[in-house]
């Protein structure tokens, strides 16, 4: 905690926040992860073995691209 800069405060608000939680805010969540599913795309990094290893497993489930 001292190396990342955690205060006990800073602890102490994201229990808070924690404790508050109701189930109208896990239905919305839900909503959000709904909507994901349609509409988000995954990134996944890796080494390009194992993308293409992946990739002849699963029918070219994974779109690659090229960042670097």
């Amino acid at each position: 905690r001292y190396l990342i800069g955690e205060s006990d405060e800073n602890r102490q608000q994201i229990r808070d926040q924690i404790l508050a939680t109701t189930l109208n805010d896990f239905h919305a969540f839900g909503e959000v992860l709904d909507q994901l599913s349609d509409k988000g795309n995954v990134v996944v990094m890796g080494s390009q073995e194992a993308i293409s290893e992946v990739n002849t497993k699963r029918d070219n489930w994974l779109n690659v691209v090229k960042v670097l």
